[in-house]
């Protein structure tokens, strides 16, 4: 039986060049069956509300939780690769207590808090900064030709968290669509 990968998308349109649409078909290739890959469209992509992504992240990873076998990855891309941090602080009872999640990947992700990033919905708190340390396979990866969201993101977050594994990519942008994804892919695939 084969583990989930559960991919949250980017906020923002989706589908066809939109959004992480192509980065998705890009994972699905490249993992070619090694995971059942759950791909969960998200609410109101265009109008982020964190609340609303949490429960839906919550949903989604409860439906898996009750289908396969424990060791899925979950992996989230841009503002939803915050949003998962966030989900993961709220809920260390799922890396901690049944070891259901193997791996935690947030790509691209902006770290709330920067300048012109000060956005406090969208920001860990103290007590998820807290809880998140004890997650032992957490990656954050990111591209150091990135433009929407700047690779001292990346930076920041592996202050706050230096047990944390970093994959920097050369050139693969912010949707990752094209360019060098291959070390962030293989990562995921060590995990199948």
């Amino acid at each position: 039986m084969r583990r989930d990968l559960i991919f949250i998308h980017s906020a923002g349109k989706q589908g066809g060049d939109d959004g992480s649409s192509r980065f998705l078909a890009r994972l699905e290739a490249a993992l070619d069956g090694q995971f059942r890959i759950v791909a969960p469209e998200m609410p109101t992509p265009e109008r982020p509300d964190v609340e609303l992504w949490l429960r839906e992240i919550d949903r989604v990873v409860s439906n898996s939780k009750s289908d396969v076998r424990p060791g899925a990855v979950l992996a989230g891309h841009s503002l939803r690769g915050s949003t998962i941090l966030q989900y993961l602080g709220r809920n260390r009872e799922i890396y901690r207590d049944d070891n259901w999640l193997s791996a935690a990947f947030s790509i691209s992700a902006p770290f709330w808090g920067l300048k012109d990033w000060e956005v406090t919905d969208f920001a860990l708190s103290a007590p998820e900064i807290a809880a998140l340390q004890g997650l032992k396979d957490l990656y954050f990866c990111h591209s150091a030709d990135d433009r929407i969201v700047p690779a001292e993101h990346q930076d920041a977050y592996t202050d706050h968290f230096p047990h944390a594994g970093c994959i920097r990519l050369r050139s693969a942008g912010h949707l990752l669509s094209d360019g060098d994804a291959d070390d962030l892919i293989e990562k995921i695939a060590a995990f199948a």
